[in-house]
């Protein structure tokens, strides 16, 4: 496919704010979700600081509140694209997904997400990140999604992986986590030249 542009209006581009696989719907975060989020936070606080620096940035429900309006606000005007992950048959809450730091002079974007430990087994992060590539090529009109994870981070590495991302490499001792320790990163990405492939093989 030939490559995209650089987007000089962000603004003016239409996306959605739900996306949906069998399983799982994809929404952009709204006024009222933040008593969901934070239930989800504080239930599993202590095994998600092991992984995430933020948890502790959520330390009420009016914390989570003020933060599901900014990321509103923000998808609003495109600096960034966050969903929160619900169970299409229960409703529940199960984590959250997004497009973050988009440079549209490229254009790219990274991916992220995390589950809650209820959440997972089940496929759901890999079918979040297919939902997020098909949403960045189809209707951001990228050139490159990308995301990275910590190197013994397996389960986020296969995540990717299933997602079918490509590892394009590994920096070693590259910065430190919100822990202290050093690090290496892995690297994945998805682009333009792949993205007729990918979709392919996930249709196969």
């Amino acid at each position: 496919m030939p490559m995209r542009p650089a987007i000089t209006h962000p603004e003016l581009l239409d996306v959605a704010d739900s996306l949906a696989s069998e399983s799982i719907l994809l929404r952009c975060y709204r006024p009222g979700d933040g008593e969901a989020l934070f239930a989800g936070i504080d239930a599993h606080r202590d095994e998600l600081k092991q992984r995430l620096p933020w948890p502790d940035a959520h330390r009420s429900a009016a914390d989570s509140e003020a933060y599901v309006r900014r990321m509103q606000a923000d998808f609003v005007a495109r600096r960034q694209f966050v969903f929160g992950i619900w169970d299409r048959a229960s409703g529940d809450y199960l984590g959250g997904t997004g497009l973050h730091a988009p440079d549209w002079r490229t254009p790219k974007v990274e991916v992220g997400y995390f589950l809650l430990p209820t959440g997972r087994g089940r496929g759901h992060a890999s079918s979040a990140v297919r939902l997020l590539v098909r949403m960045g090529f189809d209707q951001l009109l990228l050139n490159r999604v990308h995301a990275t994870c910590d190197a013994d981070n397996a389960a986020s590495a296969a995540v990717l992986r299933r997602a079918g991302l490509q590892l394009e490499g590994r920096s070693h001792l590259d910065q430190r986590d919100h822990n202290g320790r050093l690090r290496d990163t892995l690297h994945f990405a998805l682009t333009i030249d792949d993205y007729s492939r990918w979709s392919a093989a996930q249709a196969a």
